[in-house]
């Protein structure tokens, strides 16, 4: 059994619990292609089987949230979870909020919240950050596509987020609140899309058991934008065995298939196609 989960991940829950959780309906390997904080709901793919080999062609996609904020409160990990406290803060106004924003679009700089999972001194830094120690992270660009405001009412306000990889939504909030002269927290977030995968291709984490599970696996290959390419007989036996194959190609990553079966995913330079991740024997 191998392809593709996509899990509507519900509020209060780690990623890592999610994968536990299903991993106990599959009994087989289960990894996440990119993590949610357990405040956060919506799109979750899980690798199952021998996709987890593809589960880094998921990881650098982009993506899209709705974010609701709070204006006039501070935490220590930037969202409600945290050690929320009141700090002083005018009212804000609409358009105010709307000037604000169209500086948080296009490439922008931010620094990961201190309570992450980004590595330090080969320590996660929430590791670090939950024992007291100062976490210092070094700022990172990133890209927002788009930045709408979908509700006000101060102090609350909720934005819909397109961006890169590697974009921090609770930086991004708690950096929006300190461009309007206070601070911001996170109150709720949901993820609506990672690449072309969006909340209608998702399914409820609750509506899961061992006997409907393994309807809802995706194949492996559906998930995974790059062009395909088919191999003959010959040719398919030598790139299960790690050789290289001549073609006439364009360089780049390719779906490989023979006789309609995928075989994995493929690289091509300098007109070889050589084997990166075999999924058949």
């Amino acid at each position: 059994m191998m392809g593709f989960l996509v899990i509507d991940k519900p509020t209060n829950l780690t990623s890592f619990e999610v994968v536990n959780r299903v991993k106990k309906k599959l009994n087989v390997k289960v990894g996440h292609t990119g993590t949610l904080d357990p405040l956060a709901t919506g799109v979750l793919i899980l690798a199952i089987g021998k996709a987890t080999k593809l589960s880094e062609y998921l990881l650098k996609k982009d993506k899209c949230y709705v974010v609701k904020g709070r204006l006039g409160l501070s935490s220590n990990t930037y969202d409600v979870d945290g050690e929320v406290k009141e700090v002083p803060c005018q009212k804000v106004e609409e358009g105010k909020l709307g000037e604000v924003l169209k500086n948080f679009t296009g490439e922008i700089e931010q620094v990961p919240p201190p309570f992450s999972a980004i590595r330090v001194k080969g320590k996660r830094a929430y590791e670090l950050a939950r024992k007291g120690e100062k976490v210092e992270l070094p700022p990172r660009r990133v890209t927002i596509y788009s930045l709408k405001l979908l509700e006000f009412s101060y102090p609350d306000f909720t934005l819909e987020v397109c961006c890169s990889s590697g974009t921090y939504i609770r930086s991004l909030v708690h950096d929006i609140g300190r461009a309007l002269g206070c601070d911001a927290v996170v109150v709720e977030l949901r993820r609506t899309r990672v690449g072309n995968v969006s909340l209608e291709d998702a399914v409820p984490l609750e509506k899961l058991n061992r006997e409907n599970i393994s309807h809802y696996i995706l194949p492996p290959d559906s998930l995974i934008d790059f062009p395909e390419v088919e191999l003959g007989e010959r040719e398919a036996r030598l790139f299960k065995n790690g050789g290289r194959i001549r073609l006439n190609l364009s360089e780049g990553h390719y779906k490989v298939y023979s006789k309609g079966t995928f075989l994995g995913i493929g690289v091509v330079k300098s007109g070889s196609l050589k084997p990166e991740k075999v999924l058949v024997e």
